[in-house]
């Protein structure tokens, strides 16, 4: 049998002051354990001590992780506010089409624009084809005159008739538009390449970052 704490029942482990370790009370030993001489046996109770010592340590442990974890994951799923952010800042974030970055960019950097009607085409004024509409830029022309020209490989335009100083296009997406000869145009779906219609029926092409730095302010 192995010496316990007649107060609190643990294995016993008594002070110099002969107080029990563990409740700090005086008590009477219960149970003495003896050796079969009649000698006790200290050593014992001491191993059993250091069980029990490390034991309770593991268990206060993995109990004082098990209620980290529990309140962590309640607080994640608490319903309340969206978390406050900085002056001028919106809490949601603004979703942006897939290839619409370029286009908006090109508006921005090109604009204003302007909305053409009937067969009208503001040459020589850059065009924006979008949607069988055509705008044109109130500020830029791109000159047909610039060596970045080159013909166009990338089939942006499937057809050209060349009628006077005008040309009626179809583009890779069959959408048919007008556009004035030698006149500057981009298509939205592709918002990277420049276009234009030679007065031969060449399509030709440079990129919008050649245009953009050959460009030229309308003269109005």
């Amino acid at each position: 049998m192995v010496d316990v704490c007649g107060n609190c029942g643990a294995p016993l482990d008594l002070r110099e002051d002969g107080e029990c370790r563990w409740c700090r009370a005086k008590v009477r030993v219960r149970r003495p354990l003896l050796h079969r001489d009649g000698e006790r046996r200290p050593g014992i109770s001491r191993r059993w001590n250091r069980r029990f010592v490390a034991t309770a340590a593991v268990a206060i442990g993995l109990a004082a992780a098990l209620g980290i974890g529990i309140s962590s994951y309640v607080g994640s799923h608490q319903a309340g506010p969206p978390a406050a952010t900085g002056p001028g800042h919106s809490g949601a974030v603004q979703a942006v089409a897939p290839g619409s970055t370029d286009l908006q960019a090109l508006r921005q950097d090109f604009g204003p624009w302007r909305q053409l009607t009937g067969r009208l085409t503001d040459s020589p004024a850059l065009l924006l084809l979008e949607g069988g509409a055509a705008s044109a830029s109130e500020r830029w022309t791109v000159p047909s005159t610039s060596p970045r020209w080159a013909q166009d490989i990338g089939g942006n335009v499937t057809s050209a008739t060349v009628s006077g100083d005008r040309a009626a296009i179809t583009d890779a997406d069959g959408v048919d538009y007008t556009v004035g000869t030698n006149q500057a145009f981009i298509i939205s779906s592709n918002p990277d390449t420049v276009l234009l219609i030679s007065q031969g029926g060449t399509v030709m092409s440079m990129s919008l970052a050649q245009a953009t730095a050959v460009r030229q302010p309308l003269a109005r």
